[in-house]
């Protein structure tokens, strides 16, 4: 009996990559699912008002409450209308590498500048084909912002978008069972809010694998800061190009047949086109990181030469009733309860230079990202 002898295993062929127009395609495919998430009614409740009710749950334990279901039925209304009138773009392989080992994901601390003057669009979508990874979190695979009002009044929303089937890994199962997530590759899993200088978050952030308001804003400041700007006057550059695709519609709409006759046929409308803006792979130089800074940088704040002074007004902090004995206390056994104190009016930065107007709150990002 002669033995059995298994064929050569044939060599793996790999896929070949998306072309730009693929990706452009897929990036607009997950804007138009996103808008229908927060804004298309199932038996008159937007889907995105369960993952609201259960961000809800995970912070306080109750259920909504009707000025609380309000509230948050505004917030479906915005965020689908933005994600309609949104600027999208596709941001190359090595990005999400790079904003992970970005200065404000490493840092102890971010500056925040005049958002209005920062931002690439008031309304915004990046999609990353190779998502963010950052340590105990669901890849990002897309970073959202929206914009609500003006100078003083100005609201941000921002988002981070992972994989829709993650996110049931890591609720509880009752939540899991009475949340109704769209079939669609991706939904939000992370939201912060950003008004004057009050940044709060949405939810219990690890229950949803998500960063935590902090983190989200440092995220969208990062690809801000990566994404070198462009115009649209003059949208097509070394660093980006715009590939117009049609703009998506949701999946089930079908357009109703009328019974016209052969004279009263009229010709079919032009699909619309939406311009989705693909970032070139050499585009941006990576950011050093906090592993690349000199001894001299940790013995203190590293101010530039062009670092103006900022202006910070009366608030409120935890800070710890015996901050001198504080160690001692904690090696001891004992706790210190934070009390919240005022902080006073005060200006910050390098003596003897000029206020920078622009400057408005000073953000620590509340997750530390993946170093190699």
């Amino acid at each position: 009996m002669t033995p059995h002898t298994t064929p050569a295993r044939l060599a793996l062929i790999s896929a070949p990559a998306l072309t730009a127009e693929a990706r452009a395609h897929h990036a607009e495919r997950m804007r138009a699912q996103l808008a229908d998430f927060w804004g298309k009614p199932l038996r008159g409740i937007p889907y995105g008002m369960d993952l609201l009710r259960t961000m809800f749950i995970t912070v306080t334990a109750y259920d909504l409450h009707l000025e609380g279901a309000m509230h948050y039925l505004d917030v479906c209304d915005n965020n689908a209308a933005a994600y309609r009138t949104s600027d999208v773009w596709v941001a190359p392989h090595s990005m999400g590498q790079r904003i992970a080992e970005h200065v404000h994901l490493t840092s102890d601390s971010i500056t925040v500048g005049n958002l209005e003057d920062n931002a690439p669009a008031r309304d915004g979508l990046v999609y990353f084909p190779t998502p963010i990874r950052l340590d105990g979190l669901h890849p990002i695979y897309g970073l959202a912002w929206h914009m609500v009002g003006r100078d003083e009044d100005l609201i941000v929303d921002f988002e981070t978008i992972t994989a829709t089937h993650l996110i049931p890994t890591r609720l509880e199962p009752t939540l899991v069972a009475s949340t109704k997530l769209p079939r669609t590759p991706y939904c939000p899993n992370g939201l912060a809010t950003l008004h004057g200088h009050v940044l709060n978050g949405y939810s219990n952030p690890h229950s949803f694998g998500a960063a935590g308001p902090a983190t989200i804003l440092a995220l969208v400041l990062a690809f801000w800061g990566l994404r070198r700007p462009t115009t649209r006057d003059t949208p097509d550059t070394a660093d980006e190009h715009i590939v117009n695709v049609p703009q998506h519609t949701a999946q089930g709409t079908k357009s109703r047949a009328r019974g016209r006759g052969r004279k009263n046929k009229r010709p079919a409308r032009a699909q619309r086109k939406r311009e989705i803006r693909i970032i070139r792979e050499p585009a941006q130089i990576p950011t050093p990181t906090g592993q690349h800074r000199s001894a001299a940088d940790t013995t203190g704040p590293n101010w530039k030469e062009d670092t103006l002074r900022w202006e910070v007004s009366l608030k409120y902090q935890n800070r710890c009733p015996n901050p001198h004995q504080h160690r001692a206390i904690i090696e001891a056994g004992g706790e210190c309860k934070p009390v919240r104190v005022p902080v006073r009016a005060h200006v910050n930065g390098p003596k003897g230079r000029d206020i920078d107007p622009r400057r408005a709150v000073r953000i620590v990002p509340d997750h530390q990202a993946v170093r190699p």
